[in-house]
């Protein structure tokens, strides 16, 4: 099966896995905000990290999900917190075509994430956002950081790439 990974990434986690996923599969990774020939592959996996609860990359998904929506679309998101059920339910909820929720698998993986490297805009909003977390794993990532990004956890998804080779 052919494929290409599309990506969006602004401190170098997205990329990071999309790099991984292309060493695993042969697939080009391809910086979305560099993008712009039509999707031709059978295979098309899309990364993305999370602001405000969403993937950065939902509105380029939405602008061509009829573009691909007959093809094997896997998406992944990235973010600082520690990834389950209800959070990929949640991202998917939040970034996906109402139609696409069925047709898309989705994997949530955690990300790299320093404060220092917000700007500052970005760290006013951290500071508004972290009072009213309830999660407090998650409030206190905002706060300290954290560095998730692992090769092991793109397993699933490989997996399940992999099941669609000839």
């Amino acid at each position: 099966m052919n494929g290409v990974i599309l990506y969006m990434s602004k401190h170098g986690s997205t990329k990071q896995y999309a790099d991984w996923i292309s060493e695993e599969t042969g697939f080009a990774a391809i910086d979305l905000k560099k993008e712009s020939k039509p999707v031709l592959e059978d295979m098309v996996i899309i990364g993305s990290w999370i602001l405000a609860g969403r993937l950065v990359a939902h509105g380029w998904i939405k602008k061509n999900w009829s573009k691909i929506e007959d093809k094997k679309v896997i998406v992944f998101s990235v973010g600082a917190d520690e990834p389950d059920e209800k959070l990929r339910e949640k991202y998917m909820g939040s970034s996906l075509p109402e139609g696409a929720r069925d047709k898309v698998a989705f994997y949530a993986l955690q990300g790299r994430f320093r404060r220092e490297d917000q700007n500052f805009m970005l760290r006013k909003m951290l500071n508004f956002a972290v009072r009213f977390e309830k999660d407090g794993d998650l409030a206190n990532n905002m706060v300290m950081g954290v560095n998730g990004v692992k090769r092991e956890n793109l397993e699933e998804m490989l997996r399940y790439v992999r099941s669609f080779e000839r």
